[in-house]
C-alpha cells in the first residue's frame, strides 16, 4: 500500500500528547474532551495496525496527490464500521494538519485568535457528540476537514468560506446605488405563502414567470421579508443589470451552533470580514456573503417579532431557496428530522411555535440571505 512506504515508524506525530494538547489549547477542548481524545490516541499508538491505518487515512485526505488516492473525504459513512471500535481515529487523521496549518497562518500574517475561533469548532462537534451519544467525541470530520485545507474561517460568532455561487435565482443589482432585486426562474410551482415547494403535500398556489426580451426582465420579486409576489415585476436593463454569473466568487456564510445568536454579536462577525478578507486574502474578489438556513424563514420573524432569530434575519437580503423544505428547521429544533410531530417536545417556546404550526398543516422551510461586500443591513 503507497502510503505506508512514509509512514513514520517511530512514531506518528498526530498520536502523540503534546500534539493533542496543543490541539486542545488551541481550539478550548474542554477537559472531558481532551482525556477521551487522549485516551483514543493512547489505544491507536499500542495497535501497529491502528497506526498505520490511521496514517493511512491522514495520508488520503491530506498528503496523496490525486492521481495517487488523493480522497478529501475519506470518512467514514453512517453505518460503517469503526476501526477497532475507535471513535478518535478519524478525528486525529483529519487534524493531523495542524503544523501546516499553523505555518499558513503565519505565512498570510493571519492572527493566532483567528485560528483559535476556527478550530473551536473541534469543541463545539465534541460536546455535540457527547449530547447525542454520551460520548466526548466529534461527530463531525468532514465538517473539520474545511478548517484544515484551509478554506473556512471563524471571525467571531460566525464562519465564513470561500465558495461559488450556484444558487438558482437571478440577483439583479440598480446600476446607480445598491439596491437589489432577487428573481427565480419560470414555470415555478410556488406556494400561496410565496415559497418555492419542498415538502410532501404542499400545494401549489400559482407558477413563477420569468422572461428577458427588448431589455426587460419580468419575474416574480423577493419580497422584503423573503418569500415571492404574485405580481411580477419588470426590470428595465438600462437601470439594473445581472450582479451574478453561476461560479463566480462568494463568501459563504455559516452560524455554528454553542452560543447565542445575538445581533450585535453577528454584526461584529461581519465588519470583522468586510475587512478579514481583503486585508488577508485580497487575490479573493468575492461578489457578496450568502448563506442557506432554517433561520432565514421569515414564518419564523412572524411568530417571534423580537427573536435574536428576527433580529439576525434583519441583517439580510432574504430570498426563497428552491426545494425549501423544513428538513432542517425539524434536525436543529427537535434534534430529529424524522420525528412523528405529535410526539415532538415541548419544552422551549421555539419548539411549540414550529409544532403548532405543523399541526395546523402548514410548513417550514429553509431560506437564503444576502450581503454585497461591505453593505450594512438592520
Amino acid at each position: 500500500m503507497q502510503s505506508q512506504e512514509s509512514f513514520p515508524v517511530n512514531g506518528v506525530d498526530f498520536l502523540q500528547e503534546d500534539f493533542i494538547n496543543e490541539l486542545a489549547a488551541l481550539s478550548g477542548l474542554q477537559e472531558q474532551g481532551l482525556i477521551a481524545l487522549q485516551q483514543g490516541a493512547r489505544q491507536i499508538r499500542e495497535s501497529e495496525l491502528l497506526a498505520r491505518f490511521a496514517w493511512h487515512a491522514h495520508w488520503r485526505m491530506n498528503l496523496a496527490a490525486p492521481e495517487d488516492g488523493f480522497f478529501p473525504s475519506f470518512l467514514p459513512e453512517s453505518g460503517m464500521a469503526i476501526p477497532g471500535g475507535n471513535r478518535y481515529l478519524f478525528t486525529l487523521a483529519t487534524l493531523a494538519p495542524l503544523p501546516r496549518l499553523k505555518k499558513y497562518y503565519s505565512v498570510r500574517g493571519i492572527p493566532r485568535q483567528v485560528l483559535c475561533e476556527t478550530l473551536h469548532d473541534l469543541q463545539v462537534w465534541t460536546e455535540t457528540g457527547f449530547q447525542k451519544t454520551g460520548q466526548w467525541v466529534c461527530l463531525n470530520n468532514n465538517w473539520l476537514h474545511n478548517h484544515m485545507i484551509p478554506n473556512l474561517f471563524a471571525l467571531g460568532r460566525l464562519e465564513f468560506q470561500f465558495g461559488q455561487w450556484h444558487s438558482p435565482i437571478h440577483v439583479y443589482k440598480k446600476r446607480q446605488g445598491n439596491s437589489l432585486c432577487f428573481v427565480p426562474g419560470g414555470n415555478e410551482a410556488l406556494s400561496a405563502d410565496g415559497f418555492r415547494l419542498g415538502n410532501p403535500g404542499e400545494q401549489s398556489a400559482f407558477m413563477s414567470v420569468f422572461h428577458e426580451e427588448n431589455g426587460q426582465v419580468t419575474g416574480n420579486p423577493a419580497n422584503i421579508a423573503g418569500t415571492l409576489e404574485r405580481e411580477t415585476v419588470c426590470l428595465d436593463l438600462q437601470d439594473w443589470e445581472l450582479y451574478l454569473n453561476p461560479g463566480e466568487p462568494v463568501l459563504h456564510l455559516h452560524i455554528p451552533a454553542g452560543a447565542p445568536l445575538r445581533k450585535e454579536d453577528c454584526q461584529a462577525s461581519l465588519q470583522r470580514a468586510w475587512t478579514f478578507f481583503p486585508k488577508y486574502f485580497p487575490e479573493f474578489k468575492y461578489k457578496a456573503i450568502c448563506c442557506t438556513s432554517w433561520l432565514f424563514d421569515p414564518t419564523l420573524s412572524r411568530y417571534l417579532p423580537e427573536s435574536n432569530i428576527a433580529a439576525f434575519q434583519s441583517l439580510f437580503h432574504l430570498f426563497p431557496v428552491p426545494a425549501a423544505s423544513g428538513w432542517q428547521t425539524m434536525q436543529r429544533v427537535f434534534g430529529d428530522p424524522d420525528i412523528e410531530i405529535s410526539k415532538a417536545p415541548q419544552k422551549t417556546t421555539l419548539q411549540k411555535i414550529v409544532k403548532e404550526h405543523l399541526m395546523q398543516g402548514r410548513f417550514w422551510h429553509s431560506g437564503g440571505a444576502f450581503l454585497l461586500p461591505g453593505e450594512q443591513l438592520g
